[in-house]
């Protein structure tokens, strides 16, 4: 299904609905859509799971004005996507790049979200030098989205270190996680990096110790970089509980469906599920 939000097609699906229940609000990472979180709910429970394409990726517009790959402006798209479909509150979950939208809306909407889960999430780069850094290295990756072919940027990407577990998953799911990223429009990841990219994201630390709703941090035990961010999270925000699941990488609901689908089940329902 679509909504125009502010003049954006966004693309946006229910995986269960029914009228009066609480909901889960899923944001996809960078190079995916909401179909990543398809095979993971296949179980149901007492929440409605709703899956949204965002900016510039899946079946979401992505031939828009940058300035609204800018991650307030899709935050506050978001807000009114909800609004629109007549949900005022939620818990919200976010992987990766979808984990620091997730957060950034928590910040900027805190009266909107009930629960917060961050998969293998990052407040941001604490230091100026870090995202001056960073967002260079951002705009050199986008460009290459638009000077070379889809399936040559998806080939270096999928050779990043942080995905090599993946190569451990079954051929199918292999190819069927190419294909989602084959499907990607170069116009629109090149905007999502120059935009909304680790180096252009607000510094997020600060406002952790603001946030007061239940939120878990889901690592994976072979992915030690986000290990590390979740225990600083942690350390800026004792209330925050960690879930870190067993020979698992980055992209933990990929790899550990079931076990992922439990965590946030569990979660949801008010227990903590965390190892810390």
């Amino acid at each position: 299904m679509n909504a125009e939000i502010n003049g954006v097609n966004y693309y946006y699906e229910w995986l269960s609905y029914q009228k009066d229940r609480a909901t889960l609000v899923c944001f996809h990472g960078f190079t995916g859509s909401s179909q990543t979180f398809v095979p993971v709910f296949q179980h149901k429970n007492d929440h409605n799971i709703l899956l949204i394409d965002l900016i510039g990726h899946g079946q979401t517009d992505c031939y828009v004005h940058p300035y609204r790959y800018q991650l307030e402006s899709l935050c506050r798209d978001i807000a009114l996507l909800t609004e629109t479909l007549g949900i005022s509150r939620f818990s919200l979950l976010g992987y990766s790049m979808g984990a620091r939208a997730a957060l950034g809306f928590c910040c900027l909407f805190p009266n909107k979200v009930q629960k917060l889960i961050l998969e293998s999430g990052s407040p941001g780069l604490k230091s100026p030098l870090e995202r001056a850094k960073r967002q260079l290295s951002d705009e050199r990756l986008a460009a290459k989205t638009l000077t070379s072919s889809i399936e040559a940027f998806v080939t270096k990407w999928e050779a990043l270190p942080l995905f090599n577990t993946q190569n451990s998953l079954p051929k199918n799911v292999q190819m069927v996680v190419r294909e989602e990223r084959l499907s990607q429009q170069p116009f629109g990841l090149a905007c999502s990096l120059w935009f909304m990219g680790t180096g252009a994201q607000k510094n997020f630390w600060p406002e952790l110790t603001h946030i007061t709703i239940p939120v878990l941090l889901i690592v994976g035990e072979l992915d030690t970089k986000f290990q590390q961010i979740a225990d600083q999270m942690k350390q800026r925000q004792v209330t925050f509980s960690i879930k870190t699941v067993s020979d698992a990488g980055h992209c933990v609901h990929l790899e550990k469906p079931q076990q992922f689908e439990k965590i946030v089940y569990d979660f949801l329902k008010g227990g903590s599920n965390s190892d810390n």
